[in-house]
């Protein structure tokens, strides 16, 4: 027989299943049922809480009396009332299967005196022929549909109970065998359907080598008599129930061990020291003492073999645990986390009166809703899950470098990650990890590296901006799984896409800040600082940035360059905090002022995105005080295709955001601004000129860039914004 499944909802029946200790009890019950002397009508009964596993008792029980089964010394007649719905449908099942077992082994006549008993102790003569009419039986005449003959006794009149009983009691005394009727489920009927079944039992009375097992909850069977008959309480079932067992409570250690048995099955285990740390102290500080019974721990891991395996591979396994578990024991905490983002994805509060004010908001809405007693533990999950929450209760903070941490192992408090797990599926700003972690096998193979850019870029995301952006963030991220040898040919490839996939829409937007060309830069920081002399990593630059575009030479050059030579009021960056050597940094100004140089007779700088910031930079590292520049522009100018690139390139945009007077009138959304820097312009062109040939042009050929640029020239001037 295959092993049960250690996550099935089904109750065992093999001692070998047996993994909570219930089987030693179960044969220790079915010694006695065999060995109790001449039953008469005795009635035993079995208690346990919901899913404290009785009907694997029960099932147990059964096998330990095969033996007796099969020497046809016993007979074993199972009563499942729960298939039945409504009181008179269950009194006819009742005796229905009272007379399927039992009448086997009694002699025709007094196989027909068991259904007439039942007729006369329920008076269901009525309902007897309502029943049979609607089984498509024929009453008058008598009762022939095969399995039906059993009615025909119920609609018989004449004996008396009394005489009935005798004849019944007479024909089971005369048996070698004995009878165990077993009712399993009580617990799930009706309070009236419930006490139906001891009226039943009560109601049959003591009959000779008949014995009854009742499976149920006493106290809810407690609760249920006492409603219905105050006076009687618990001594109403003290009357039917000559012997009652408690299901022993399986072992914590028994419990705890199936637990991780399933966890390992269905989900695996950290593969490293750290993380299984981790998850080893929520799995014994809150999961542990939230699983208490069999039925629990059937439902959680029920529930984890259907999300697990939709979204496991991509979030952090103690965080998702956790949060199911929250989800099938303390649903209105998991709904308050699931609307709570905003708050739980922060990295710290403010100390003082702000902090006492973010722990009477937690409080109420993560912890208000459960008992006091849960609190504690579902408290320090939370505080497990969630740094900010850490924060809150404990008065504690992390560093910066935590957050890369978190977002690397897809921890729930990772701003990116946080809906997947609600969610089930990844969003498109976050990449699936097996795709992370096939680009980081390959990160040094510069070609694979700007196919992957060149793709990301092309990939549009709901939210606005691309899937380059995500990838940069991504490779932020897992920078300490990029091997040393791949750093160097992976920075050539980004630095000679970059100009390529520094594309607007992942720039900033209102009050956000970033672009991809902040965000390479911070992964060339992440990859190089910590792991690299500055003698080393000024040699990689050196060497990656020979092919770099020519926006992203100009930036670098700029951070290179600028370490040594701070503006006004600033001091020279220590050694530690340089990219370059100074040198190096020299002849990076060398190698822009050429391809700066290159790319305006080329006539490709004219139509460059970073036109305005390589012509400054063109004038810095020229050292003539913008002469070739401004000689360069008098000559696009004089050409009208390359006088609306300069109109356009020339045009910037802002945000601003009215305040308002005290008490409202503020705007609660950013408008765009248009504006062009006519004091910085000076340095690049000929202003008097650009003018004249702009409005010359407009006159001539309107086009929206001409336009808007004059407009808002005329704007600045007047001190206004468009």
């Amino acid at each position: 027989m295959p092993e049960h499944p250690i996550h099935s909802d089904q109750p065992i029946g093999m001692p070998s299943e047996d993994r909570l200790g219930v089987d030693p009890f179960a044969r220790a019950l079915a010694t006695s049922i065999r060995r109790l002397a001449s039953p008469h009508g005795t009635v035993l009964g079995l208690n346990g809480q919901w899913g404290s596993g009785k009907s694997s008792a029960v099932n147990l029980l059964r096998h330990h009396l095969r033996d007796a089964v099969q020497a046809d010394e016993l007979v074993v007649i199972d009563f499942a009332c729960w298939w039945f719905r409504g009181e008179d449908a269950l009194a006819l099942a009742f005796f229905r299967e009272l007379y399927a077992g039992m009448g086997p082994s009694l002699g025709d006549r007094f196989k027909r005196t068991l259904p007439k008993l039942g007729a006369r102790l329920l008076r269901a003569g009525a309902l007897v022929g309502k029943v049979a009419e609607a089984a498509g039986a024929v009453v008058s005449g008598g009762i022939t549909e095969k399995g039906m003959e059993w009615l025909a006794g119920m609609v018989e009149q004449g004996d008396s109970v009394e005489k009935l009983h005798a004849e019944l009691s007479k024909a089971l005394t005369e048996q070698k065998k004995r009878f165990l009727v077993v009712i399993d489920d009580i617990d799930r009927l009706s309070p009236d359907e419930a006490l139906l079944i001891f009226r039943l039992v009560k109601s049959v009375g003591r009959l000779p080598n008949v014995m009854y097992l009742l499976v149920y909850d006493r106290s809810l069977a407690e609760r249920i008599v006492s409603d219905r008959y105050p006076s009687e309480g618990p001594h109403y079932l003290e009357k039917i129930v000559q012997a009652g067992f408690e299901l022993p409570p399986p072992s914590p250690h028994d419990i705890h061990e199936l637990l991780l048995a399933q966890l390992t099955t269905i989900c695996g285990l950290p593969a490293d020291d750290t993380a299984m740390l981790r998850f080893m102290n929520i799995f014994h500080e809150s999961i542990v003492p939230s699983v208490r019974t069999p039925r629990d721990l059937t439902r959680f891991a029920n529930l984890l073999s259907v999300s697990w395996p939709a979204i496991g591979h991509e979030v952090d396994r103690a965080d998702f645990i956790s949060l199911e578990l929250l989800r099938l024991l303390y649903p209105a905490v998991h709904r308050a986390i699931q609307q709570s983002q905003g708050m739980l994805t922060r990295n710290g509060f403010s100390g003082g009166a702000a902090r006492e004010a973010a722990v009477q908001r937690a409080n109420e809405v993560f912890l208000s809703s459960l008992p006091v007693s849960e609190r504690d533990r579902v408290q320090r999950m939370l505080i497990r899950l969630f740094p900010a929450l850490e924060s809150v209760w404990n008065n504690s903070g992390y560093g910066d470098g935590f957050a890369e941490r978190w977002a690397r192992e897809r921890r729930v408090c990772a701003p990116d990650h946080f809906e997947s797990y609600f969610r089930l599926s990844v969003g498109d700003g976050v990449l699936p990890r097996q795709q992370v972690e096939e680009f980081l096998q390959r990160a040094g193979e510069p070609l694979h590296v700007k196919e992957t850019f060149q793709r990301a870029v092309a990939q549009r995301r709901r939210g606005g901006g691309t899937q380059a952006a995500v990838w940069l963030t991504e490779l932020t991220a897992h920078v300490s799984e990029i091997g040393q040898q791949q750093i160097e040919p992976l920075l050539t490839a980004l630095f000679e896409v970059l100009d390529s996939i520094d594309v607007p829409e992942d720039g900033a937007a209102a009050f956000s800040i970033g672009s991809n060309e902040l965000r390479l830069h911070w992964l060339m920081r992440a990859l190089l600082m910590e792991r690299t002399t500055l003698e080393e990593r000024s040699a990689i630059l050196m060497r990656a940035c020979q092919t770099a575009s020519l926006g992203w030479l100009n930036d670098i050059t700029r951070s290179a360059w600028g370490a040594y030579h701070p503006r006004e009021g600033k001091e020279r960056a220590a050694a530690n905090e340089c990219l370059m050597t100074e040198e190096d940094a020299n002849r990076l100004r060398g190698l822009l002022h050429a391809r700066l140089e290159e790319a305006a007779a080329d006539g490709t700088l004219v139509g460059h995105a970073s036109l305005p910031f390589l012509l400054h930079a063109w004038a810095d590292v020229a050292g003539d005080d913008g002469a070739a520049v401004k000689a360069w522009t008098l000559a696009a100018m004089s050409r009208d295709a390359d006088l609306h690139k300069l109109a356009r390139a020339f045009t910037s945009h802002g945000w601003s955001q009215g305040i308002g007077s005290t008490g409202g009138g503020g705007d609660v959304v950013a408008r765009r601004t248009t504006h062009v820097q006519l004091n910085t312009l000076k340095r690049l062109v000929d202003l008097p000129l650009l003018r004249e040939r702009l409005e010359a042009l407009q006159a001539l050929d309107p086009q929206i860039d001409t336009a808007t640029f004059l407009e808002a020239w005329r704007s600045e001037e007047s001190g206004a914004r468009v």
